[in-house]
């Protein structure tokens, strides 16, 4: 399926995927073809073959189109798997709606200084026992996978990737002990092959004396690179050395700082579940399961030879 694609990159993500993930502005419609093409001989899978879709893949692949159609694999094997969680998201639904407007996870508003995107995710915003009592676990993820692909729709976030700041502000062994559910976790430990996007950061915040009890449930299903991009934050002005203050809400913000900001958290969240509101018919084309399709059976046991080898940088 051909496609209008036109970049929204700016001119330095431009630079930044050339450099680090191999993306040549005049090379980038053909590589793309050549995935679609690749993608549409198999009989054992099916995904959505428009440009957008295909590119995320690419960069995160570094455009390889072996590891390119390896991803698109696992993303299949795992969307197969775990349907509950993603299949058919629906941002009308008015349940998922009062689940995002919680807003444990949220995506502040603009870029830093690197052209990454930052998530906010507030721990206790809605704690493990809430969700049972009231919704479900496999809803509150459902709310992170909204989030999530709507967020990587954008080129630019596509290129440059995220920051995870974490404020594990009431962090205790109880929370502790309803994080490990083990619906939770075995989501978690099967979402690590599946995941398409540049993680460059993980930031964590108040997190007292817990942290190491808290890692240990991650531990086991973090990659080694993930590990290593993990920094713990003791005060704000910690925090404000990573991330700019013109980004974050101002509730994470001296009281007496008057410059740029994002706003109140209330805000944000409100205009990110008008965001996901407006991108309802996307979000369900990236979910739909009548559309993705996999079956180990029906895949050949030997595959052609690849045309098109790309050299993988260190991420």
């Amino acid at each position: 399926m051909e496609d209008d694609y036109t970049c929204s990159l700016d001119e330095k993500s431009i630079k930044k995927a050339k450099d680090e993930l191999n993306e040549i502005p005049s090379d980038r419609l053909a590589a793309v073809q050549a995935l679609r093409e690749w993608v549409n001989d198999q009989k054992h899978l099916r995904i959505d073959t428009n440009t957008g879709n295909l590119l995320r893949f690419l960069r995160h692949a570094k455009f390889s189109q072996a590891k390119a159609r390896e991803t698109i694999e696992n993303v299949l094997k795992f969307f197969g798997k775990n349907l509950q969680f993603i299949a058919d998201i629906d941002t009308h639904d008015k349940k998922l709606q009062e689940v995002l407007k919680l807003g444990q996870i949220v995506v502040l508003p603009g870029y830093d200084d690197e052209g990454r995107r930052i998530i906010l995710y507030r721990l206790t915003a809605i704690t493990p026992s809430e969700i049972k009592k009231k919704w479900s676990p496999e809803l509150l993820i459902r709310s992170w996978n909204a989030t999530f692909l709507s967020m990587m729709s954008d080129e630019i976030c596509q290129v440059n990737g995220i920051l995870i700041f974490a404020d594990m502000t009431g962090l205790s062994l109880k929370l502790i002990a309803g994080l490990s559910d083990p619906v939770m976790m075995k989501y978690h430990k099967e979402a690590q092959n599946a995941q398409v996007g540049r993680m460059k950061g993980f930031h964590y915040y108040n997190v007292g004396g817990l942290f190491e009890a808290f890692f240990a449930l991650y531990k086991p299903y973090m990659k080694q690179k993930h590990r290593e991009r993990i920094r713990v934050h003791e005060t704000l002005e910690s925090v404000y050395e990573v991330i700019p203050k013109r980004m974050l809400p101002l509730e994470y913000l001296p009281d007496d700082y008057s410059g740029p900001n994002a706003g109140t958290i209330e805000k944000i969240i409100d205009d990110q579940l008008k965001v996901l509101v407006s991108e309802r018919d996307q979000i369900l084309q990236k979910t739909n399961r009548r559309t993705l399709f996999y079956d180990e059976t029906l895949k050949p046991k030997t595959e052609e030879p690849l045309q098109h080898f790309r050299k993988l940088n260190v991420d």
